[in-house]
Parts: structure tokens; C-alpha cells; sequence
């Protein structure tokens, strides 16, 4: 079971690695709508980390677990609420069925909504801020079209009767044609297995003690300087 944090994949059967190179992964939240209706996939986006915040008082922290949407719209709720962390996500493939919504909403304009949101409860002056560990993902969640949009988990209406002259096609969107994509785990220098954990974002080829960060189609090699070896922990 993949995980938001994961990246490097092993092949349970031959042993393979593999790693994940998406930017962030898209998935839905499940559905119960009844069979004959056309269902329409909102965007969101989700953000997950550690917001510390400097302030005249010292350094104070906050987990930060949220979603905010990532198209702008009266008709459908603001966020996803907690069925982010409570039920199970499954990732977009262009099998998919459904109507996506395209995101207007940019991963920058969301993150600065999230600093501005949290620093207006924070003692003034606020000298610094910086999210650490954070996870960004997009989820998209199910909804149809009646007289008004029905949230398709519940299947209960989420917005006031619509206008007689209102057009979900009026929305950018269409067919999902997004895909995970996978990089072969190794050195491109010497084409031995590159090592880390399964969150890693840099690899390492311990044959030509390389280091490696996945572009969007291959891996590029980093600038690294080794400290001395004191006996006790080597630092990169």
C-alpha cells in the first residue's frame, strides 16, 4: 500500500525498484451515487506538515493537515473536511470514470493561503515562518447534477437550487489522462541499485558514492561534500 510520503517502490516478485517521480499524486474519495448518474470529480488540494512560526516569544508549531479547493466555485463545499484522514483514497487513472474539473488554484496560491490563514493568529511581529515535512497532494471528490449538486458520498444536496441556465460543461475539464510515473532505481553513472527509504527524496549509488534527485523523466546527479568521519556519524 502506497503511501502520500512514499517514492521508492520494490517489486514484491522480482525485486525491482522503481521510483515514483510524480510531482504529487491525484486521488479520489469513493462513491455510493446511484448507477445511472454522471458524476462530476471537484478538485481540491491537500496540504500536510509541520507550520513553525518565529515570533517575538519564540518558535511556535502547529500540524497542519487541511484542504482548500483548487478551482473556485459558490457550488461546491470549500474542502473535503476529514474525509481526507478518515477514509481511503484511491489514485486517478485514466480508466477512471467521470467528468475532472480542471484546477485553477496553483500549488503557490494555496500554500500562501495557508501562511496567511494560520499568521493572522499569531503575536505580531511574525518574523519568519517555514512548513517542514509537508505532504501535497490533490484529491478529487465525487458530486452529480440535479436541480442542485448532490455530494455523491451522501447523496445530499451541497448547494441552493441551481439557474436555469447553469452548465457543469461551462467548467474546464474531461477525462483523467494523468499517470504515475516510474523511473528505473538506478545509477545512471555506473547503472548499480540506488539506495534509500521509501520516503526519500535523493538517492544514493553506493558503488560510485553518487547522489541522485528524480527530474520528471530521469534521475539528476546532485553536488555533494562529505564532512569528516569523526567515528561516530557521517554527514552529507
Amino acid at each position: 500500500m502506497l503511501e502520500e510520503t512514499d517514492h521508492l517502490f520494490k517489486c514484491a516478485y522480482c525485486r525491482v525498484q522503481s521510483y515514483l517521480a510524480s510531482r504529487f499524486y491525484r486521488y479520489i474519495l469513493p462513491h455510493s451515487a446511484p448507477a445511472h448518474k454522471e458524476l462530476i470529480y471537484f478538485p481540491y488540494w491537500r496540504f500536510k506538515g509541520m507550520l513553525f512560526s518565529c515570533v517575538s516569544g519564540g518558535i511556535q508549531h502547529r500540524v497542519v493537515d487541511v484542504s482548500y479547493q483548487a478551482l473556485d466555485s459558490i457550488y461546491f463545499p470549500n474542502s473535503v473536511g476529514l474525509r481526507s484522514q478518515a477514509l481511503k483514497l484511491r489514485f486517478v487513472t485514466p480508466q477512471t470514470e467521470g467528468l475532472f474539473l480542471q484546477p485553477q488554484i496553483s500549488r503557490q496560491e494555496m500554500v500562501r493561503n495557508i501562511e496567511h490563514r494560520y499568521s493572522k493568529s499569531l503575536p505580531k511581529p511574525l518574523f519568519h515562518q517555514a512548513f517542514i515535512g509537508e505532504t501535497i497532494s490533490q484529491i478529487y471528490a465525487p458530486f452529480y447534477i440535479e436541480e442542485k449538486v448532490y455530494d455523491a458520498m451522501l447523496n445530499r444536496p451541497v448547494s441552493p437550487p441551481l439557474a436555469n441556465d447553469f452548465d457543469i460543461s461551462a467548467f474546464p475539464g474531461g477525462n483523467p489522462n494523468w499517470r504515475i510515473k516510474f523511473i528505473p532505481a538506478q545509477c545512471p553513472d555506473c547503472g548499480w541499485d540506488l539506495a534509500g527509504a521509501r520516503d526519500a527524496l535523493v538517492l544514493e549509488c553506493k558503488n560510485c558514492k553518487t547522489m541522485w534527485q528524480a527530474g520528471r523523466d530521469e534521475f539528476m546527479k546532485l553536488k555533494v561534500a562529505r564532512l569528516p568521519d569523526n567515528g561516530d556519524h557521517v554527514v552529507y
